[in-house]
């Protein structure tokens, strides 16, 4: 089998989609199957030029793309479809999977109708209930018609978790399937827990509750906020809070001054994973998550999350087993699980144990493993129906 993936989000981005397509490529190659990534360009490329081989299993193909105000890390690229469809048809895949909604991923769809190839898209990003946070609720409806459409055309449509496709299912989408999120427990676990680094954040002897993602209204960082104006007056002095991440909302973050509030900027790698495993709680206040890749982060470094009923975490966070959860939107409910399990410490270890559990029952190659079942029922269904069409 052969699989070409069109994304509009590729390293050096970080992200979830990136971290999911960085894991999958990693087991294809493993498997010996060969694949192609069409890609933005990035400034800061480690490859240079259009062409890279990383592998001989594996080639990203990279085009320029346009910064826009809303994600300034990332890049909208609308290639030429001559060049994608050279490209493509040279390698000739057995399948198209497009991961992302815009240009390249359009490119994708494009070339898999004219080839009429199995086609298979995956739902990452709940972009509609985004704009409201960004105050353009007015374009919901619009871009609820785009998204639809866009995803009437594939032979599947895959989603990060159980709630997202209960979601779609509910506005009319059809061929869903789960393609769900792993993780690297020998990046993320206990063991990187440092009295060196509490010493360098400052966090000494108090309570550290950490934030990782990037700083963006729709990531309920104002309910963060509102939770930590709520322990510094119940707790004064007992509690730090580590943010971890860029984005526009750090900057309403600086003006509000809080003493106790660290930012730490971006970090990725060793450095990110001391930073969970030497804090003590996740407050995770987004609602917006079709998965949340960094809840189940921070689970596996050990951390009870303080979190909320609603999105993806819900496949892998259960309120009282291994974290704290509050109903969407209930700003004291969020801030009064965050002071539970501040103050039991009972309850935040056997959270914590329960958490790390879960973690590591969720591991990568089983989830590519997922995936390439249903690449290959695609494949499948399509040549059945192509035989039964000739004769």
């Amino acid at each position: 089998m052969k699989v070409a993936f069109f994304t509009d989000t590729f390293a050096p981005e970080v992200n979830g989609v990136v971290t999911t397509l960085s894991r999958l490529s990693s087991y294809l190659e493993k498997k010996e199957i060969r694949h192609i990534f069409f890609a933005p360009e990035y400034e800061n490329n480690s490859e240079t030029g259009l062409n890279e081989v990383f592998s001989e299993m594996r080639k990203v193909y990279r085009f320029p793309g346009l910064k826009f105000n809303v994600s300034p890390n990332s890049r909208l690229a609308f290639p030429i479809p001559i060049p994608v469809f050279n490209i493509c048809d040279k390698f000739a895949p057995d399948i198209v999977h497009v991961t992302t909604e815009f240009g390249i991923g359009h490119a994708g769809l494009i070339y898999a109708q004219v080839r009429k190839l199995p086609l298979v898209m995956s739902y990452h990003t709940d972009y509609s209930n985004y704009l409201k946070y960004h105050r353009l609720t007015l374009l919901s409806p619009i871009a609820e018609i785009f998204f639809k459409q866009f995803y009437s055309f594939p032979d599947r449509v895959l989603v990060p978790s159980r709630f997202t496709l209960e979601q779609l299912h509910g506005k009319g989408y059809s061929n869903l399937g789960i393609w769900s999120r792993g993780i690297d427990t020998r990046n993320y676990n206990p063991g990187y827990r440092s009295s060196r680094v509490r010493d360098e954040l400052g966090i000494g002897d108090r309570f550290a509750f950490l934030n990782v993602g990037r700083l963006s209204s729709e990531k309920g960082l104002d309910t963060l906020m509102y939770a930590i104006g709520r322990i510094n007056e119940c707790y004064s002095g007992k509690a730090v809070f580590i943010i971890t991440g860029e984005g526009p909302y750090e900057e309403k973050i600086r003006r509000v001054g809080i003493g106790n509030v660290i930012l730490t900027g971006f970090k990725r790698g060793r450095e990110l994973s001391e930073i969970y495993a030497s804090c003590d709680c996740f407050a995770f206040p987004s609602a917006t998550e079709t998965f949340g890749n960094t809840g189940l982060e921070a689970m596996a470094s050990g951390l009870a999350v303080a979190g909320i009923n609603s999105g993806g975490v819900t496949d892998y966070l259960v309120h009282g087993q291994n974290g704290l959860l509050s109903a969407n939107g209930d700003k004291d409910g969020f801030a009064r699980n965050m002071m539970e399990l501040m103050s039991n410490k009972d309850l935040c270890n056997r959270l914590s144990q329960n958490a790390l559990d879960t973690a590591r029952s969720r591991d990568w190659d089983s989830v590519s493993e997922c995936l390439l079942a249903e690449h290959r029922a695609v494949i499948e269904r399509k040549t059945m129906a192509a035989v039964k069409r000739v004769s």
